[in-house]
């Protein structure tokens, strides 16, 4: 059985694009919703005071995160301005070419990759 992955990108909202971010973030949605279908979870949060978010992914397994990553590039360097990479989490078996590719990322932003690869129980349930 294939073990589900959980990806998390941390960002610093720019100051005064707050706004902004919620409505990149809205469009974003219905993107990665039409375009993504194996995305099991694509969902942003905001801290209290608006300046922090996270970006939270989940997928069924490693070719489904594989085939998020597909233009991730684009899409990121379309929200310059409004964000700013704070670091990444990957949680469960990722595929090396994208923890490649968030290795790069961080590392041009100098920010920490955490990885916990090892996945030791629980499930990620389908939409009944």
């Amino acid at each position: 059985m294939a073990e589900p992955i959980v990806f998390i990108s941390r960002f610093r909202v720019a100051g005064g694009k707050r706004n902004e971010w919620i409505a990149a973030f809205a469009k974003g949605v219905d993107m990665i919703g039409g375009s993504k279908p194996q995305t099991a979870l694509f969902a942003a949060y905001l801290d209290s005071t608006g300046t922090e978010t996270k970006i939270i992914h989940a997928f069924p397994d490693a070719t489904a995160l594989a085939r998020h990553f597909e233009g991730s590039d684009e899409r990121s360097s379309s929200l310059a301005g409004l964000i700013e990479l704070a670091g990444f989490e990957v949680y469960g078996p990722a595929p090396e070419a994208a923890l490649d590719q968030l290795r790069r990322e961080a590392a041009a932003a100098g920010v920490k990759l955490d990885v916990f690869p090892e996945a030791i129980g629980g499930f990620l349930r389908a939409p009944a």
